[in-house]
């Protein structure tokens, strides 16, 4: 057997389900944390909405629920998958994956995107699964490469792949999940093995089509001309132009102080602030339980990201520790590129705060992500069971 098949190889005794480890404490409750309080929070969030549509306040409440019920399915199966299965069945998935994007284009779209299948009163939203399944399949091709990149052919599978995906995302349009998906993945080809040249050439080369893509939508360069001036001391009226949201989400964030107003105490959710439920979702939680509260959502972030590397660095292979390595970074790109949103340090960019924000695909796909990351840390190669329940 070659170095490449070994590193690619899934160690059969680590799959054995009575040979595995407890649940890692140090992913399992800041993830129910921030889940528990996105449960909370969407409910206050939605009040006025659900009131403006005649229904129940409780409606958007009750389908969290629901999407919390069946996130915890889709981890707890995720936690009981067999290694092995997974990276045999990547390219299966990645040909289901790039299937339902291209079929999108097929169906008819929503308020201009084409980004969700209708499934009844439910949607699904392929680009959401797209992170992970592009997270999976890219690891089991640097699994065969212990020692990284070096030629330059060997780095084309990989970027072509994702190029691909990312575009067919970019395309929809949905520019934020294409960003949060080609950053998370630039961040974890590196650790892969990726050489610095091979993910400078790729963020030149992405530069392009994403000119092309901007200029096509002119929105989206007034946002960030507007926040430009802004930075420059040059810009125009906040509430007027590009920087609405920035402005109303600061607002919000400096009325609650350190305290807060009060949970379901809030007033930038009557419609002052754009996307109260999933993207402005943290500027809610500040405004209503304070800077305290949002630096706890900031804390469990860092504790899962941090867990997750350490869960990467002992995975008993390299291809399980790829994916756990590649997990942890999406995650970690789309908390930073949320939380620099409604800080006011980036443009708009239509990101939801992983975990918080209300939205089915989003919480599913992320909870499946943590399922595989618990899975690999019951594997883990660690000489005591500190944190973890047996």
């Amino acid at each position: 057997m070659t170095q490449a098949s070994r590193a690619l190889q899934v160690p059969q005794a680590s799959l054995a389900p009575e040979e595995a480890g407890g649940v890692d404490l140090w992913l399992l409750i800041p993830t129910l944390a921030l889940v528990s309080l996105g449960v909370a929070m969407v409910y206050s969030a939605s009040i006025p909405v659900a009131a403006s549509q005649g229904g129940s306040v409780l409606s958007y409440l009750l389908r969290e629920v629901a999407f919390v019920g069946v996130g915890v399915l889709g981890m707890m199966g995720a936690m009981r998958i067999g290694l092995e299965r997974l990276a045999k069945s990547a390219w299966a998935l990645l040909l289901l994956t790039v299937g339902l994007l291209v079929g999108l284009f097929f169906v008819p779209g929503r308020n201009g995107a084409h980004s969700w299948y209708s499934l009844g009163p439910l949607s699904l939203q392929p680009s959401e699964m797209a992170k992970l399944v592009l997270v999976i399949v890219t690891a089991r091709y640097f699994a065969h490469f212990p020692r990284g990149l070096s030629a330059r052919a060997e780095a084309y599978p990989p970027f072509l792949v994702m190029f691909l995906v990312v575009g067919l995302i970019a395309i929809e349009p949905d520019a934020g999940t294409a960003a949060v998906t080609f950053g998370a993945m630039l961040v974890y080809f590196h650790v892969a093995g990726a050489r610095m040249r091979h993910l400078l050439a790729a963020g030149a080369l992405a530069a392009i089509p994403a000119g092309v893509l901007l200029w096509h939508h002119p929105y989206q360069v007034r946002r960030i001309v507007d926040f430009a001036l802004q930075v420059l001391g040059k810009g125009r009226d906040l509430e007027l132009f590009g920087g609405y949201q920035k402005a109303r989400s600061l607002i919000a964030l400096g009325s609650g102080g350190l305290t807060g107003c009060g949970y379901c105490g809030s007033v930038e959710k009557y419609f002052y602030l754009p996307a109260a439920t999933t993207d402005s979702i943290l500027a809610v939680v500040g405004e209503e339980l304070g800077m305290i509260a949002t630096w706890g959502v900031l804390a469990l972030f860092g504790l899962l990201v941090w867990r997750g590397m350490q869960v990467a660095r002992r995975a008993p292979d390299r291809f399980s520790g790829l994916v756990a390595a590649g997990v942890t970074a999406v995650i970690a790109v789309q908390a930073l590129l949320n939380i620099a949103v409604v800080t006011g340090s980036i443009p708009a960019t239509g990101v939801t705060l992983p975990f918080v924000s209300y939205g089915g695909s989003s919480l599913l796909f992320s909870m499946i992500g943590m399922g595989l990351l618990l899975n690999i840390s019951r594997r883990c190669r660690e000489p005591e069971r500190v944190g973890k329940v047996p």
